[in-house]
């Protein structure tokens, strides 16, 4: 089913299943190290992958299609200044991947027309920073949603608000994210 406009689409978004193996097959984002994760190492002999995250199916309600993979996992950020060294509870999004056919589908006729373009991507991001304040609220303490950008998405993360990590923030040692830029946001959870 082809979509003028992001709003047109209504999705979910679910724990991905065992059962989820065959429909990960036609999904792809593009990006072939996370193609390549989802398809072979997502879900290995009929167990889903949890190492580092929760995976999340994004799915199309209307055409069962899995049109996103979003992966949560508890993190911190480790705040180091001169002998002082503490953790900030932080939720971390190890995956955002986006179905190409849906990546840089304006979200509506406005939006297409303005030089602050809103895309159906950005649509489903919010709905997992609301997902993070909602466990930060509810289920966990988490002051901050951290993820480790790849270099060409970076602009797409900074359109929704993250920031570079500052000077004292301690980036992870982990060779599959080296090449990549870590960045946050603060969930402001006193305020609603």
């Amino acid at each position: 089913m082809a979509y003028n406009y992001g709003e047109e689409i209504s999705y979910d978004y679910h724990l991905i299943k065992p059962g989820d193996f065959t429909a990960l097959q036609a999904f792809s984002c593009g990006n072939k190290k996370l193609d390549k994760f989802i398809h072979e190492e997502l879900i290995v002999d009929m167990e889903v992958n949890t190492e580092d995250g929760l995976p999340f199916k994004v799915e199309d309600t209307t055409t069962r299609k899995i049109i996103g993979v979003v992966s949560l996992a508890a993190s911190g950020i480790i705040f180091k200044l001169d002998n002082y060294t503490h953790v900030l509870p932080a939720i971390k999004i190890d995956v955002f991947a986006i179905d190409k056919e849906y990546q840089k589908l304006h979200y509506d006729k406005e939006s297409e027309n303005s030089d602050e373009h809103y895309y159906f991507s950005d649509d489903v991001m919010g709905t997992f920073i609301k997902h993070c304040r909602d466990i930060a609220e509810e289920k966990a303490v988490a002051h901050y949603i951290v993820l480790y950008a790849d270099k060409e998405a970076k602009r797409f993360y900074v359109r929704n608000y993250f920031n570079d990590f500052a000077e004292y923030m301690v980036k992870e040692k982990n060779m599959e994210i080296e090449a990549n830029d870590p960045m946050y946001m603060k969930i402001d959870w006193n305020q609603v």
